[in-house]
């Protein structure tokens, strides 16, 4: 029967409406709403319906999500289906809670066009009954995603033996993963060319004598670990800093953050010190008992060029303070700083954040997202201070969300002409630029 005598009888009196009636555009705009594998179940439903999907498919399903739930009553056969028809289109694939023995089906496939893959286990400890994901699994990725670059596993029974036969990987997360044996790192670090490293999440199993051999890997440009990675036994602090492409190391801190500061910014012999990198940017999220330890070991990083302090609320929502006399220090101390950002805190006066303008000649950006300072007469001391700064050729970007500062003073006509020197930014914050994380953040000029 074709689509126009289905749209025939549907338009006949007493016969209900058809899907089918509705033009190409709507019906492309509901399959949308739908998942990926619901699009390809109606391609067996009509001509029509199949060409539209394989329309959006063309365009839109370049990343695709899979999970248990959406696959539970899809049967071996259907599922082979199903992924050898996005295999034309596929090139990120990311598996929530899937069971392995789907991606065992695949076993005598290849999905070419797959260059990311994340395996997402649901937790530590397997359910009675529940299947793995194994090293006869890493093997198997081989077979069926030959151009894979891109691998993150989590919660998986790995202990890292064939990760080093997937020759083109340049990015690799370990998160969650209980069962990584050290032997098995030299071979990754050795035959690997990566570009991303990650085993910072709870792989409690490997200590800094593991990673050890990360100088076999001179690819490596970032490169996220754990504090406790550098504060045991064997420090590889300066061998991390001395890897040629490193331009960002990422370390989640839980007990050990000055520690690791002063690692990283007070190199431990002369000779390391000639020898590392310039950092050029550092941004810290969480909670500190000691503002002012925190702030001395940044001062001895002379060259920074953007600061990032993203503050944590403590019971009942009080935002950490952050004293004048502090701040006005570290000003002095960092004379070579663009951005700075000084989010969810309370500050004691203006007066440390006036230290910043004046003596940091280069500053384009101060942020204050979230912060407590003492409202709009903060702005006009801005605004004096930048008047009499001649050699200023930019006006400062001033951020002022959710802060204590009216998002209405942008309509008062002195701020308006006063845009040689000031722009006030009001937007509104988006989830990715509320920092909720407790990790070191540091990045490096790049030779």
């Amino acid at each position: 029967m074709t689509t126009a005598t289905i749209a025939e009888q549907s338009s006949e009196p007493g016969r209900p409406p058809s899907l089918l009636q509705l033009n190409d555009d709507v019906l492309a705009l509901i399959l949308t709403q739908l998942s990926v594998y619901q699009q390809f179940q109606l391609t067996h439903m009509h001509s029509r319906l199949r060409n539209i999907v394989q329309t959006l498919w063309r365009t839109r399903v370049h990343n695709v999500v899979l999970h248990d739930e959406q696959l539970c009553r899809a049967t071996s056969r259907q599922f082979q289906r199903f992924m050898l028809a996005l295999a034309p289109h596929l090139e990120r694939l990311s598996c929530q809670q899937l069971d392995v023995r789907r991606l065992r089906m695949l076993s005598g496939h290849c999905l070419p066009g797959v260059s990311s893959l994340e395996w997402l286990g649901s937790e530590a400890q397997p359910r009675r009954g529940r299947v793995r994901f194994v090293d006869e699994d890493v093997r198997l990725l081989r077979r069926v995603f030959p151009s894979l670059r891109k691998l993150k596993l989590r919660g998986c029974q790995v202990t890292g033996k064939y990760l080093c036969e997937l020759e083109l990987l340049s990015e690799l997360c370990l998160d969650e993963c209980q069962y990584l044996e050290s032997q098995h790192f030299r071979d990754i670090f050795r035959q690997l060319k990566l570009r991303t490293f990650d085993i910072m999440e709870d792989c409690d199993e490997v200590n800094c004598c593991d990673l050890v051999d990360v100088q076999l890997c001179p690819t490596l440009e970032h490169i996220k670990i754990a504090d406790y990675h550098l504060c045991m036994e064997s420090d590889i602090t300066q061998q991390l800093l001395r890897l040629p492409r490193l331009h960002k190391l990422s370390i989640y801190s839980k007990n050990f953050v000055f520690d690791v500061l002063a690692r990283i910014a007070r190199p431990s012999s002369p000779a390391t010190a000639g020898g590392t990198k310039q950092i050029e940017g550092f941004s810290f999220s969480g909670l500190l008992h000691d503002y002012e330890r925190f702030f001395r070991e940044l001062s001895n990083l002379r060259q920074l060029r953007r600061l990032e302090v993203h503050g944590q609320s403590k019971d009942e929502g009080q935002l950490q303070c952050l004293s004048d006399q502090m701040l006005s220090q570290l000003a002095v101390q960092l004379p070579e700083l663009c951005e700075l950002h000084l989010c969810g805190h309370q500050l004691e006066s203006p007066a440390g954040l006036l230290q910043f303008i004046s003596n940091c000649r280069q500053l384009r950006i101060l942020d204050m997202t979230r912060s407590r300072c003492v409202g709009e007469a903060f702005i006009t001391r801005c605004l004096t201070a930048l008047s009499k700064q001649s050699w200023r050729t930019q006006p400062l970007e001033l951020w002022i969300r959710q802060s204590d500062i009216n998002p209405s003073c942008v309509q008062n006509p002195r701020y308006l002409i006063s845009e040689r020197w000031l722009r006030i930014d009001t937007k509104k914050m988006t989830p990715n630029m509320d920092y909720v994380s407790g990790v070191l953040k540091f990045s490096f000029v790049r030779l």
